[in-house]
């Protein structure tokens, strides 16, 4: 992948991720600690984020790095351990549910944080 494909791909999943969180840029700036330029930078696929700051966004939205430097449609999620990690990380087994059933304990757990961030956000921000 061209260098320059790479910082589009990047910059498509950072938008995606900031809608998907309804999100402004501004606010991952300030969740980031870089100016809001620099995060339109990104988003817009002129520049990549150092690695530091790849890993915090990764964390901050609960998804792999991959899932931010690579093209969504290239990424195997049924191969992923990410579900399994996370129901661990609850203290649930969820290795020998189905696929689907593992979506389904992850997708709940995921809006289950969201809603926990909303709510602190809303109180203390």
């Amino acid at each position: 992948m061209a260098s320059s494909e790479g910082k589009q791909v990047m910059g498509a999943n950072i938008k995606r991720l900031l809608k998907q969180n309804r999100m402004t840029a501004a606010k991952l700036a300030e969740v980031v600690g870089v100016s809001t330029a620099t995060v339109s930078d990104w988003s817009n696929g002129k520049t990549y984020p150092r690695i530091d700051k790849l890993e915090f966004i990764a964390d901050y939205f609960g998804v792999s790095k991959a899932e931010l430097v690579e093209d969504p449609q290239t990424i195997s999620n049924s191969s992923s351990e990410e579900p399994v990690l996370m129901a661990a990380h609850w203290g649930l087994d969820i290795t020998g549910l189905p696929e689907v059933e593992r979506q389904r304990v992850v997708d709940k757990a995921k809006a289950y944080v969201e809603g926990l961030i909303a709510d602190y956000e809303d109180h203390h921000v």
